[in-house]
Order: structure tokens, then sequence, then C-alpha cells
């Protein structure tokens, strides 16, 4: 019994070991998992089992480091952010870890708290640290473009988008072409079709058409025969000669040279053997709406470096590109190619060191003003790629301009395509507030409207009015939003050019007061001004109702009458707590029996109207007083003050306070 009892307990010690030993085998193989995934920059699939492992493991120092720099890969900032932060408190201080740490809360817009981690890396590694003042700037321009933006308007063209990457916009025939990785169907695809390093289905380029600012009327469609089996990205259409140059990436297997992040990045590291991704550029000549003659650029040499995101001057004549070759300032460069008179390509010669700094350079666009836009991390900006604007061709080129915010933000920003006008466009990002993860995104100029809300009080002066609700619909597109106005009076909206909008003000105890204006650009950085004035709702006090006309010797109302007359059912149904007199008084023409008879029956007729529209009829009397009342008492009035004694105004009789205080 006691050989039995002593093997029994034996069992209860040891199977819990075994147990623990098995869970701390398999908790090894999802760690060392992980790390083959991130090794093979596979690092969708390598971020879930980190994940796993840490849940009853608590991360080495390493494991935190290599999980961050896996959302750093995928762009997932925010994450990586916070893994980053975890590293630091290790106390163990890498300048890439650090520094990426600080580039991140750039690019997650804490620029205050990135400053902080700037200096404090200057403090550590002062060696590394010849752009800090380069970076500094950056926060301190970001802050200031973060808090007064330029007049765009930018919305998210939801019905392109998906929620992966939709990116690179431009024309193409009558419609443009973009990439995607997004699934086509709900059907399964195989590994083949995904790429690890995201855990998406390979980018594609679409073709779509019809499309109007934001909205799109049609379904994108697979571009055919073009589309390799890996990744195919942004490119230009030379409408000249009907050739699409565009971007393919390919694997390699490398002793030395990096791995690109992504379709759209660049990396500038040695590594161990291993496959890497590099970008060419083909072309294809369009031909009876078909494809043909798909040839490599001359000068691509993946072995070595990429190229990729091909641009083209107006006249088709030079070819710029983003590169990573040897010999350039950063890890990757703008460079151009010169059109040969036999119409080959001539050798690639850097944009030079105005454009090209020592981080990474991409995404070259030319617009139909010779403009060149491109995307940059080495000048100052606002955190990850900015858009930058700059004149001139090959390498003669003015400083470039960032086209601060809302164009760019503290993530990435890039591909811009500007309309024939320059006041809009499209470009790709994938900032905060997106449908996936790069967004295509439609800009448009516009200008600012300085709003202002006063109270007219007892002398008839003005004073600011604060905590005005607005209502502001654009009658161009239906839209309605809303804004309220500040501790003097003042509220700012953005506004689109050439639309009419009507500005609504709201506020307890005061009547609503309405305006329409009509928007007009000149330079894309226009602003505007609206003065809305509310009276104060005061008991026995008249408020005259403007444009409120009756034919001769006729008291129907007119179309343009119940116009004016509706606004007045607004104002009853937004102040359900006061009751009024309606009042009709005419000029001092005709006898005072007749004048009288006249407008009782042109307030009645108001009144009536009025309880139509769903006023209750114990909140509203009508009163005729003919010409007893004159608003100006003349002898002989001319026209002009006749028409002012002809008038319809309402007079608050009473207010029930049991239910409402001026004072709310």
């Amino acid at each position: 019994m006691k050989t039995k009892l002593y093997t029994y307990a034996r069992v209860l010690i040891i199977a819990p070991l075994i147990l623990l030993l098995s869970f701390q085998v398999n908790a090894q193989k999802k760690l060392n998992k992980a790390r083959e995934y991130k090794a093979n920059f596979e690092y969708a699939k390598a971020i879930p089992l980190y994940l796993e492992y840490f849940e009853n493991k608590n991360p080495k120092v390493n494991d935190v480091r290599d999980i961050a720099n896996c959302y750093l890969m995928i762009n997932d900032v925010k994450s990586a952010q916070d893994w980053l932060s975890r590293y630091n408190t290790f106390y163990i201080y890498s300048h890439s870890e650090m520094l990426n740490y600080a580039n991140a809360l750039k690019a997650s817009g804490d620029y205050n708290e990135a400053m902080k981690q700037y200096l404090k890396f200057q403090e550590i590694f002062p060696s590394k640290a010849d752009n800090m003042a380069t970076w500094l700037i950056a926060c301190v321009d970001g802050k200031k473009w973060t808090k007064k933006p330029q007049n765009y308007l930018i919305e998210n063209v939801e019905q392109l988008n998906s929620e992966n990457s939709d990116y690179g916009l431009f024309p193409y025939k009558n419609g443009f072409l973009y990439s995607t990785d997004k699934k086509s169907d709900d059907t399964k695809m195989s590994s083949e079709e995904i790429f690890g390093w995201t855990g998406n289905p390979y980018l594609k380029l679409y073709s779509v058409s019809n499309i109007n600012e934001a909205s799109i009327s049609n379904t994108p469609e697979k571009i055919s025969k073009i589309n390799s089996s890996f990744h195919n990205g942004s490119g230009v259409y030379d409408y000249q000669n009907d050739v699409l140059y565009y971007t393919i990436t390919k694997e390699k297997k490398k002793k030395t040279l990096p791995a690109d992040s992504d379709p759209t990045s660049w990396n500038g590291k040695e590594t161990t053997e291993q496959y890497v991704n590099r970008m060419e550029i083909y072309t294809a000549k369009l031909v009876n709406d078909k494809w043909e003659d798909i040839s490599p650029f001359k000068y691509n040499n993946s072995d070595v470096y990429s190229v990729g995101h091909p641009a083209l001057s107006l006249d088709a004549n030079i070819l710029y590109f983003a590169s990573s070759m040897p010999g350039g300032y950063g890890s990757s460069d703008i460079y151009y190619c010169i059109r040969l008179p036999d119409g080959t390509w001539d050798k690639p010669i850097n944009c030079g060191n105005i454009i090209n700094t020592e981080g990474k350079e991409a995404f070259p666009v030319i617009d139909q003003t010779g403009t060149l836009y491109y995307s940059s991390d080495g000048q100052s900006g606002m955190g990850g790629l900015d858009i930058f604007e700059t004149h001139g061709s090959t390498d003669n080129w003015s400083v470039p301009e960032n086209l601060k915010a809302p164009i760019n933000s503290p993530k990435d920003d890039f591909s811009p395509y500007f309309n024939q006008s320059g006041l809009s466009g499209y470009l790709s990002s994938n900032r905060d507030g997106g449908k996936g993860e790069d967004d295509i995104y439609y800009f448009s100029k516009g200008l600012v409207i300085i709003g202002k809300t006063f109270a007219k009080v007892y002398d008839n002066s003005l004073v600011p009015l604060e905590d005005v609700e607005i209502i502001i619909t654009n009658f161009n597109n239906n839209n309605i939003s809303s804004n309220i106005s500040d501790n003097y009076g003042l509220f700012i909206e953005r506004a689109n050019c050439s639309n009419t909008y009507e500005f609504n003000a709201h506020k307890k105890g005061y009547f609503m007061q309405s305006k329409t204006l009509e928007t007009v650009c000149n330079s894309g950085n226009d602003t505007m001004y609206v003065e809305l004035v509310l009276d104060q709702i005061l008991e026995n006090k008249s408020y005259v109702v403007n444009n409120i006309y009756y034919d001769f010797d006729k008291w129907y109302i007119r179309t343009d009458a119940a116009k004016e007359l509706n606004k007045l059912v607004a104002v009853l149904e937004d102040n359900p707590e006061i009751d009024i007199e309606l009042g009709s008084h005419t000029d001092s023409r005709g006898t005072d029996v007749y004048n009288q008879k006249l407008s009782q029956k042109r307030a009645e007729s108001a009144v009536e109207y009025i309880i139509s529209q769903g006023i209750k009829s114990d909140r509203i009397t009508a009163k005729g007083y003919g010409e007893s009342k004159p608003a100006i008492d003349c002898k002989f009035c001319t026209e002009e003050e006749h028409q002012i004694n002809r008038r319809t105004e309402f007079t608050v009789t009473k207010i029930r306070y049991n239910n409402f205080s001026l004072l709310d």
C-alpha cells in the first residue's frame, strides 16, 4: 500500500514538471519561429508569435527590440513606439533603437517628447548627433504647421481604399492607375500569393475611371498582362508615345546590400546571405487597348540596387526616378536620364544635393506646369516621408519647399497628383484615421472663413457673443458641419472655392441668425469673413421680419414672403418658451380705416401660414396696426420711407421662465 502511495505521489510531482517542461519547450519553439520569420522579413508572421510568447514569458531586451523593429517595418508606428519605450526601461541604450524611438514619437505627432528623446540621444551618443539641428527644427516646424495648417481640404477616397495598402494614383488614358494589395475576392489565397513581410497579397496595378473628387462611380479593375507575380508599383503614362513606365520588384539572393523594407521603401544596411526585394522599372506599350512590348529599363540592376518610381518631364524627354545605386547621397536619391535621338535613354545622373539628402528621396512626380514633387525624410519635415515642391530640371533645382500640413502629416505622405488647375488632386498617406495601411486622399485648395458672432444690446451696439453653435450647410454637396464661437465670438471654418454656404447661428436666449456666403478664391490661400448678429429674446421688444411683401391691395402670402415667414417658424421652433404677436404695418397712404383693415388681414394671413407649418395657434396672435405706428414719422415721406413703414414685425409677448433661463 505504501508503495502505491509513493508511486502516486511521484506521479503528482512529476506530471506537472513534465507539463511545465513541455510548455517551456513549446514556448521556446514559438520564440525561435518568430525569430526565424523576422530574419526572413516575414514580419506579419513573426509579430503574433512574439506576442503569444510574451503572454507567459517576460520579454528579454533583444526580443523587445526585435518586435519593435517588426512593427517599424510594417509601418505600425504606434505599436513600435510602445515597444521601443519598453526597450528604454532596460537602460540599455542602443543608438539605433533610441533614434528609432525618437523618430516614432515624431511620426506619432508627439513633437515635445520627440525633442526630449533627440536631446537625450545627443547626450548619450554625441558623435552620432550631427543632424540634431535638423531633427529639432523638424519638430518645431511640425508643431507650428499642425497648429496652423495650409488652406487645403483633405478627404479620404473611401470607395477606392481598402483595409490594406492603396497608393500611387496617377493619370492613364481617361482614368487612373494605382497600386493595391487588397484581396480581390473572398477566395482563399495560397502562401505564394501572400507577402510575408506584411501578411497581405502582393501589390497589383488597378485601373479606375469616373473619379469625381473623393467619389468613384465604377469598380476598379486589375490590369491584365503587365502585373508580375511579385509587387507592382507606381509609375507614369507617356501620352505622346502611349507607353507606361511602372515599378516591379524582384526577389534576389545576395550576400551584401540590403532588402528594401517594402516596395515603396529603401534600406541601406548590409546583410548576411538572404533573399532581398529590389525594384526595377519596366515599360509597356499600349496598342489597340492591349499591352505589348513589355521591356525592362536599360539601367535596371536588381542584383546590386533598386530603381523605381518613374516620372517624365512635360515633353517626355527626361525620365526621373528613385534609386539606391552606389554613389548617391543617401539611402535612395532622385536621378534622371535624357532621351537620346534614337529614343533610348542616356546614362543616369544624380539630380544633386539640393534635393537629395543623407536620408531617403523617392516618388518623384512632375505636374502639368513642370514642377517637381517628391517625398523625403532627409529634409526638415513633420515625420516619416514629407512631400516637397521644387522648380527646375535635371540637376538644377530651387530649394525644396515642404508642402506642410494638411498635405503632409507626421506619417508617410507621397505620390501627389495635381489636377490641371493646380487647385486639387490626390496624394497617398498612411496617416492616422485612414481606412487601411496606405490610403489615397483627395485634396483641394480652399479658403478660410473667419466668422464672428455678436449680440445686439439695448442701445443697438454690438458685443462679441461666445458659445454660439454655428450650423454650416454647403449647398453644393449638401454637407452639413458645425462649429462653436470662442470667448471672443470667433470661429474659423475651412471651405471650398466657388461654393455656397449657409451659416445658422443658435444660442439659447437669442434668436437664430442666418447668412449665406458665396466663396471666391483667387490665390488658393484666401480668407473671407462672415458676421452673425443675434438679438436677445426680450419681452415687449419688436423685431422686424425682413422682406415680407404683398401685392397692392392684397393680403395673400406670396412665395417670397413664405420664405421669410419660414425663418420665423424656425425661430418659434428653436424657442418653444416664447409666445409672439405678429404685427402688420402699412404706410400713410390711404385712409386710416382702409389701412387698419388691410393690415389686419395681412397679419392674419401670415399667422395662418405660420400655424399651417406646425406652430400651435395659442403661441401666436395677429395684430394689424395700419399706419398708427410708423417706423419713420414723416409728413411727406419718400418712397424709401414708405417702404420702411410697410413692415411686418413680431413682438415677444411672453417668456415661460420656468422652463427657460437666459443665463443657461
